[in-house]
C-alpha cells in the first residue's frame, strides 16, 4: 500500500466521502483533495504527518463571501501530492500547524502578510515580506480596486 492510499484511508475515517475529490490522472497536480472543516484541520494535519507527508505550501483564495486556504502536502513517492481545503470567514482565525509541521512557521506568516488570515498560538506573526508598518494585505480582493470579485459559488458552483 502506498503512503497516498494509507493517507486517503485515514482521512476517509475522519471525513465524509463527499468531501473528497479524487484525480487518478493527476491532471490537477494532486492525487486527491479533501474539504476539511477549520475545527478539524489539526486532525487532518496529524494524520498527514503520521503517514509521512510534509507540508509543501499554503495558499489562499479570497472570495467576496468567504476565504479558502489550500494546504499542499507531499511525500517522497511519485504522484503523491494531496491538498487539504479549508473554508473560512474573512475574520476567522486558525490554530497554527507549526508544532506539527515546522515549515508552517514561514508559510503561515506569508498567508498572514498577503491575506490577513491570523493563526492563533503562532509564535511569530511579524510581517515576512511586507514592510513592518504595512496596514494592508495585498491579496485580499478588498485591497485596491478589483473588478473580478465574486462569491465562491459563482466560481465553483
Amino acid at each position: 500500500m502506498t503512503k497516498k492510499d494509507e493517507l486517503r484511508g485515514r482521512l476517509r475515517a475522519l471525513f465524509p466521502e463527499e468531501s473528497f475529490g479524487v484525480d487518478e490522472a493527476y491532471r490537477t497536480g494532486v492525487a486527491f483533495s479533501t474539504r476539511v472543516p477549520a475545527e478539524r484541520l489539526r486532525d487532518a494535519a496529524e494524520a498527514c504527518n503520521e503517514t509521512g507527508f510534509y507540508l509543501e505550501s499554503i495558499t489562499g483564495l479570497d472570495f467576496q463571501d468567504t476565504a479558502e486556504l489550500v494546504y499542499h502536502l507531499n511525500c517522497y513517492e511519485p504522484k503523491s501530492r494531496v491538498a487539504l481545503r479549508v473554508l473560512l470567514h474573512h475574520d476567522q482565525t486558525l490554530l497554527t500547524l507549526s508544532d506539527i509541521f515546522p515549515s508552517a512557521l514561514w508559510l503561515e506568516r506569508e498567508v498572514h502578510d498577503f491575506f490577513g488570515i491570523s493563526f492563533t498560538e503562532h509564535p511569530d506573526l511579524r510581517p515576512l515580506l511586507l514592510p513592518e508598518d504595512a496596514d494592508y494585505h495585498p491579496l485580499q480582493k478588498a485591497f485596491g480596486k478589483v473588478n473580478a470579485y465574486h462569491e465562491r459559488k459563482e466560481i465553483y458552483g
